[in-house]
């Protein structure tokens, strides 16, 4: 099958094109929905004392997405964490 079928086939189909863009124009950094508040929870965890817990509220986030994003933004800092869910909340606190 000669390229122009192919072509024409993918058209057919409705397969988006491929195009080349220069990386200097795509943002290095990928932010992703929990980005701000992981932001913020990381800035609150740095200075938590050592008896208390964050209550995060859950919003539109699972308990298991939420707690894997924290969990991740923690350790880029270095920083060891525990947490606890209910229906509402996720509890975070660093570990001693």
């Amino acid at each position: 099958m000669d390229v122009s079928k192919k072509s024409k086939k993918r058209e057919a189909v409705g397969e988006p094109e491929v195009e080349k863009v220069p990386l200097s124009s795509l943002r290095q950094r990928r932010h992703g929905k929990h980005h701000e508040l992981m932001q913020q929870v990381l800035k609150e965890l740095t200075d938590l004392s050592g008896d208390t817990a964050l209550k995060v509220p859950l919003g539109d986030f699972s308990a298991k997405d939420l707690r894997s994003a924290v969990f991740r933004a923690a350790a880029s800092q270095h920083l060891k964490i525990s947490s606890i869910s209910d229906d509402n909340h996720l509890y975070v606190w660093k570990k001693r």
